[in-house]
């Protein structure tokens, strides 16, 4: 299998199947990053394909010094905050939110399941939306990319031009708002 490296060097060299590669590879979890960050789905959509386009405009200012990964979160980072700067505000959509066309399949319902299940369970989907929302920004978006986009701390560390231990940090003071907050839904710690 070719790696992401290796297909931007193609590329760089004017391999144009070497860029559809690499689109189908990471469109799909950019446009996910983007999605739990917008509240708009046109909007993560534009920017989704903004990042490409700066991609093909800015392929031959990729080093190799980050993987091709991290250099594509890195400029959808930084699309982010430019929209971010223009609009004076800042909205981030579920945590959980996926383009409509990546949703998964409707399963069949389980007989099991009560209604009173399935109410807790929006309930408590609803209460961890408003707790990461109520997070300062530098703690959700580490947050975020760690457990809902998988990155590793040295990745969102490229990221966010920030250092490793900077990212843990973050993610531990995170995590502890996180539980503060959600301590009442919660009930008292084990």
């Amino acid at each position: 299998m070719t790696t992401d490296e290796d297909l931007l060097r193609a590329f760089q060299r004017g391999d144009e199947q070497a860029f559809a590669s690499l689109y189908q590879r990471h469109r799909a979890a950019i446009h996910r990053f983007l999605a739990r960050r917008l509240s708009s789905p046109a909007r993560a959509e534009e920017i989704c394909q903004d990042v490409f386009v700066a991609l093909v405009e800015h392929a031959a200012s990729w080093r190799g010094e980050a993987s091709v990964k991290t250099y594509l979160y890195r400029i959808a980072f930084n699309r982010l905050t430019s929209d971010a700067r223009r609009s004076e505000r800042r909205v981030m959509a579920t945590p959980s939110a996926t383009p409509a066309s990546e949703k998964a399949p409707p399963r069949e319902p389980v007989a099991a399941e009560r209604p009173d299940v399935a109410f807790e369970a929006q309930e408590r989907a609803r209460l961890v939306r408003e707790a990461l929302s109520a997070l300062p920004p530098d703690f959700r978006d580490a947050l975020i990319m760690k457990e809902y986009d998988g990155l590793s701390c040295e990745e969102i560390a490229d990221i966010t031009s920030v250092a490793v231990g900077t990212v843990k940090s973050r993610l531990f003071r995170a995590k502890l708002e996180l539980k503060r907050r959600l301590a009442g839904f919660l009930g008292p710690a084990p």
